[in-house]
């Protein structure tokens, strides 16, 4: 009767074994990048998926444009043609695309914060046209609000759109935003910034927080990608690389790493980062292109990116 019991225990440790190694399984790349966007005469890049999973959109050389496309590169369509494609995000809905519209008069550069729609409706500007707008738009308060650093203030604005039924009883959600030289967490509806900046005097790049909302990833102009906890603490450095995108689950970052001849970008792999620092995958080992700008899609399945010296955008399946 006890060896029957052992043998039993034995096997609940090799099933319980087992299915940890599954839950943790890092990802895995499923056979070659495929091109999913290129058109003659554009060069795509900067691809960010619908929090839905159903569209893809992406802006062309200089950040001037944003396209639409299905979610397998069916059905491309021009968004607008202005100078609109720079860090744009998309609404939780996905029927929305929020950016800094940049428009030249009389020599002098000028921004207003734009709501683009998806079904083709007239856009909503949200400020008046500025002289100098140094930060991005971002949303915030579940899409109700769109939030800017202006002089080192939060400015706040409708969105024209209401909070969803399911976040309506729920506490105002903080947002994280790029002041000078500071990573800020912002709080409405007081517009009041707390300084979570693990170091001083360095300048933030490309801020991102993870889906489950309990961490940050970020650059440091001339340094390193790095990943920390959302009020500041457990900073892990992921090393050289740039333009991190979350895994759905927020275990992983993806990023390029990139090196050049100081002039050009002459060699860009895929690596997707575990939070903790103690894996760094080479998701594009197997190519010679030089991959940018990743995008993971929500359901965890692709990761978009584009290739700036053919102007096209690739996908690559990922299996975890």
């Amino acid at each position: 009767m006890r060896s029957k019991r052992y043998t039993f225990i034995a096997f609940l440790l090799l099933i319980t074994a087992f299915v940890s190694f599954k839950v943790q399984a890092q990802p895995q790349t499923v056979g070659e990048p495929q091109i999913l966007l290129k058109q003659d005469g554009v060069n795509f890049q900067a691809p960010v998926w619908s929090p839905d999973g159903n569209t893809l959109a992406v802006t062309a050389d200089r950040y001037v444009g944003i396209w639409l496309a299905n979610a397998d590169g069916t059905n491309l369509r021009q968004l607008t043609d202005a100078d609109a494609g720079f860090g744009f995000t998309w609404s939780n809905d996905s029927r929305s695309i929020l950016t800094r519209l940049n428009t030249v008069e009389n020599r002098r550069r000028n921004h207003a914060i734009t709501i683009f729609h998806t079904d083709g409706s007239a856009p909503d500007q949200i400020t008046e046209s500025r002289p100098k707008m140094e930060a991005l738009p971002q949303w915030a308060q579940y899409g109700e609000k769109v939030v800017l650093i202006q002089n080192n203030k939060i400015e706040a604005f409708d969105s024209g759109k209401n909070i969803p039924d399911q976040f309506k009883n729920k506490p105002s959600l903080p947002f994280y935003v790029l002041k000078s030289n500071e990573i800020a967490k912002g709080k409405i509806p007081t517009n009041s910034t707390e300084n979570i900046s693990p170091f001083e005097d360095a300048t933030y790049l490309n801020l991102e927080v993870s889906p489950d909302g309990q961490k940050l990833a970020f650059e440091v102009y001339g340094g390193n990608l790095y990943v920390m906890n959302v009020d500041g603490s457990d900073l892990v450095d992921l090393g050289k690389a740039n333009r991190p995108g979350w895994s759905p689950d927020s275990r992983y970052v993806v990023a390029s790493v990139s090196e050049d001849d100081g002039y050009n970008v002459t060699k860009g792999d895929l690596f997707a980062f575990s939070v903790d620092g103690n894996q760094s995958i080479n998701l594009t080992s197997q190519t010679e292109m030089i991959a940018q700008n990743p995008n993971w899609s929500p359901d965890g399945s692709k990761i978009a990116f584009d290739v700036p010296n053919e102007g096209a955008i690739y996908v690559i399946n990922i299996q975890q």
